[in-house]
C-alpha cells in the first residue's frame, strides 16, 4: 500500500465531524484538487478561508468595506469537479479511491470485489451515493478525466509504439453484444452496428502498451492508416494471415505472420500473437464488468480508459490513484 493510499484511508476512516471535514479540505488543497486561493468577483481581491460548522467545514469569504458590510461568500468547491454536487467531499474521496483500487471501505475492513467489478449496488449499500443516477454522473465525470489524459498524451505525440528493440502484435476482435440460443434482449436499445476493435500491442519484458481503435470493417483501407499512424516504421510486427496485412512489408515494417489454422506458434520463426490474445480476454472482462458494451459510444470511452491504465496510470510513481488525482488536477486547473 502506497503512502497516498494510507493517507486517504486515514481520512475515510475518520468520523464525519467538522475536524475531519476540515482535514479533507486541507488535504485536497495540498493536492491541488481544490483551489488554495480564490479572488472575489466584486473587488477582485483575495478571499479568506473561514470555518463553518456545516457543509464542507470551510468557505471562501470576503469582508472588505467595499461590499457595504455584506460578506461575499463562495463555496470551497468552486472551480473543482465537486462543485454543485450534493455529496460530501468524503463521499467523493471514497469514490475516487474505489475507482482507482476497486476497494470499498466498510467501517475498518477492506472488501475486495474484483470478481464482480465495481458494482453500483455495492456503492449504494456503502452509502457513497444515494442513487444509481448519481453514480452514473460521477462515473461519467471520471471517464472524462481519464480521456483528457490520453488526449494530452496523443497531442504531445507520445501515443506511438514500436522501435528496433520491441515488437508489436496486431489483431482484431469483436466486442459487440451477441445473442445466443435466441436469448437476450432484442429491443431497439440493443441494436447497434457490429463494430470490430483493432488491437495494437507493444510487448517488452516489463510493460504492455495497447492501442485500441474501433473500425467499421476489416479492410486494408480501414486498418493500414491506423497502423501507419501509431506504429513507427522499422518495427517488427506480428499478425495472423489476414489479407489486409499483406502490404505491411511494403510500408517499411518487418512483418511476420502465423497461421492459426495450423499452429499458434510458428515452428520456424517462433512468431505468435498469444500476448494479444490473452489481453483480449482481460479487456473483454473489464468491459463486461463496467457494462461498457451497451453502446458504441460507451465502448469507445472505456477502450480509452484501458489505454489510460496501461500508458499513464501504471507508470505513475503513486500508481493508478496518484495518476487519477494528477489528471483531475490538470483537467480542472485554472487557466
Amino acid at each position: 500500500m502506497t503512502l497516498i493510499q494510507r493517507r486517504i484511508l486515514g481520512l475515510l476512516r475518520g468520523k464525519d465531524n467538522l475536524q475531519n471535514r476540515c482535514k479533507i479540505v486541507r488535504w485536497m488543497q495540498k493536492k491541488l484538487i481544490l483551489r488554495s486561493a480564490m479572488k472575489c468577483n466584486t473587488c477582485n481581491k483575495k478571499m479568506k478561508l473561514h470555518k463553518r460548522f456545516h457543509g464542507d467545514g470551510y468557505q471562501w469569504c470576503c469582508t472588505r468595506n467595499v461590499h457595504h458590510h455584506i460578506d461575499v461568500i463562495a463555496s470551497v468547491r468552486k472551480g473543482s469537479m465537486f462543485f454543485r454536487s450534493r455529496l460530501s467531499l468524503q463521499q467523493h474521496l471514497e469514490f475516487i479511491y474505489s475507482m482507482a483500487t476497486y476497494i470499498l471501505i466498510v467501517t475498518q475492513f477492506q472488501i475486495f470485489r474484483f470478481s464482480q467489478g465495481l458494482r453500483q449496488i455495492d456503492l449504494l449499500e456503502d452509502r457513497i451515493a444515494g442513487s444509481s443516477r448519481t453514480l452514473t454522473k460521477m462515473t461519467s465525470a471520471f471517464r472524462k478525466v481519464c480521456i483528457s489524459g490520453m488526449t494530452k498524451l496523443r497531442q504531445r505525440g507520445g501515443l506511438r509504439v514500436g522501435d528496433p528493440h520491441h515488437f508489436v502484435m496486431i489483431d482484431e476482435s469483436k466486442f459487440s453484444h451477441k445473442r445466443k440460443y435466441n436469448r437476450g434482449r432484442v429491443g431497439s436499445a440493443w441494436r447497434r452496428s457490429k463494430k470490430w476493435v483493432l488491437g495494437i500491442l507493444e510487448v517488452s519484458s516489463t510493460t504492455r502498451k495497447p492501442i485500441l481503435k474501433i473500425v467499421s470493417s476489416m479492410s486494408s483501407e480501414q486498418l493500414l492508416p491506423i497502423v501507419k499512424r501509431y506504429v513507427r516504421r522499422g518495427t517488427s510486427i506480428i499478425t495472423d494471415e489476414w489479407r489486409a496485412y499483406r502490404s505491411l512489408s511494403d510500408l517499411g515494417y518487418d512483418h511476420h505472420t502465423v497461421c492459426h489454422k495450423r499452429h499458434f506458434v510458428h515452428p520456424l520463426t517462433r512468431a505468435h500473437t498469444q500476448h494479444l490474445e490473452r489481453a483480449w480476454q482481460k479487456f473483454k472482462v473489464d468491459v463486461w464488468q463496467h457494462r461498457a458494451n451497451r453502446n458504441t459510444k460507451l465502448l469507445k470511452e472505456y477502450l480509452k480508459i484501458i489505454e489510460w491504465e496501461h500508458w499513464l496510470a501504471r507508470k505513475h510513481k503513486w500508481g493508478i490513484l496518484g495518476r487519477l488525482l494528477h489528471d483531475i488536477r490538470k483537467l480542472y486547473k485554472r487557466h
